[in-house]
């Protein structure tokens, strides 16, 4: 039975991952979830349930993949953990965005991980990074929203989310799918999004056209980014990294029109030489 036919607030449930399925277990509930494992699969996994919590920290979820011809793996949650809103600092005042249905994001960003063995195994993806395991995820759950929701109003808060992580802090560009993000919310309407039975068959049909950042640009882009939005940052640079400003502006704008208004959003892109043709959440 799928852990999306059940109450987010029951401790445990299994979830498909194409032919096999993933345990989804509550973090207050380990012990029991656990004994309900194969004991070729909990062999793989840690011995004391210190080492559990020790990993997790205080995050809301992880995810560790086994190798098993049934079970993909196992997914933690830890609730109370998931952040319910998010917050940035744009020129000197503090903006927030109210995050909703989050148990149900962590959870579909999650089993997105697990679908990237299959991804690898159709020959889509070679070795993937830990970077693209996080897009992935993300793919996966603009894909499902769709097919769950008919709506993507969950990934574009997901993209907010991204964006407004690394305003704050440019350490969170390990998670910064948006550059991927942009490309699929512009590619497809719901409706496409739907069509696709499976989520291989949609990065079948999206992975060859998509125009994948290298280190060096990420790392461009990270250094623009703090240089932007750090409230650390006082010496006026106008022309620093110039040649990614537009870039940036195009994956920006749908945020700052979310939290800023549209107005005022071209106003800040305009005084940053950010204006760029972007994607918006009215596409849709």
């Amino acid at each position: 039975m799928s852990w999306l036919a059940l109450s987010l607030s029951l401790s445990m449930a299994w979830s498909d991952i194409g032919s096999k399925q993933a345990l989804v277990c509550e973090a207050a509930q380990l012990e029991y979830c656990l004994a309900s494992l194969p004991i070729t699969v909990r062999k793989q996994l840690p011995s004391h349930l210190s080492s559990y919590h020790q990993a997790i920290g205080h995050r809301g979820a992880m995810v560790i993949p086994v190798s098993d011809p049934n079970i993909s793996g196992l997914i933690l949650l830890s609730p109370e953990r998931i952040p319910k809103i998010s917050l940035v600092t744009l020129a000197g005042k503090v903006e927030s965005l109210t995050l909703t249905q989050t148990d149900k994001m962590t959870l579909w960003h999650e089993l997105g991980h697990l679908h990237v063995k299959a991804l690898e195994e159709l020959g889509l993806l070679k070795e993937t990074s830990a970077y693209q395991h996080e897009w992935i995820a993300d793919c996966y759950l603009t894909w499902r929203a769709a097919k769950e929701e008919l709506s993507v109003d969950l990934a574009w808060q997901q993209y907010h989310r991204r964006n407004m992580s690394v305003m704050k802090d440019v350490s969170f560009m390990s998670h910064w799918t948006v550059p991927v993000l942009s490309q699929l919310l512009s590619r497809y309407k719901v409706k496409d999004l739907a069509q696709f039975d499976t989520f291989e068959a949609l990065m079948s049909d999206f992975l060859p056209d998509l125009v994948e950042k290298d280190q060096d640009t990420l790392d461009e882009f990270s250094s623009l980014i703090h240089r932007t939005f750090s409230t650390r940052t006082s010496q006026s640079l106008p022309n620093y990294m110039y040649w990614r400003k537009p870039a940036l502006g195009h994956y920006v704008e749908p945020t700052l029109v979310k939290l800023l208004g549209k107005k005022e959003a071209s106003l800040w892109l305009q005084q940053q030489s950010m204006l760029a043709n972007s994607v918006t959440e009215t596409s849709f």
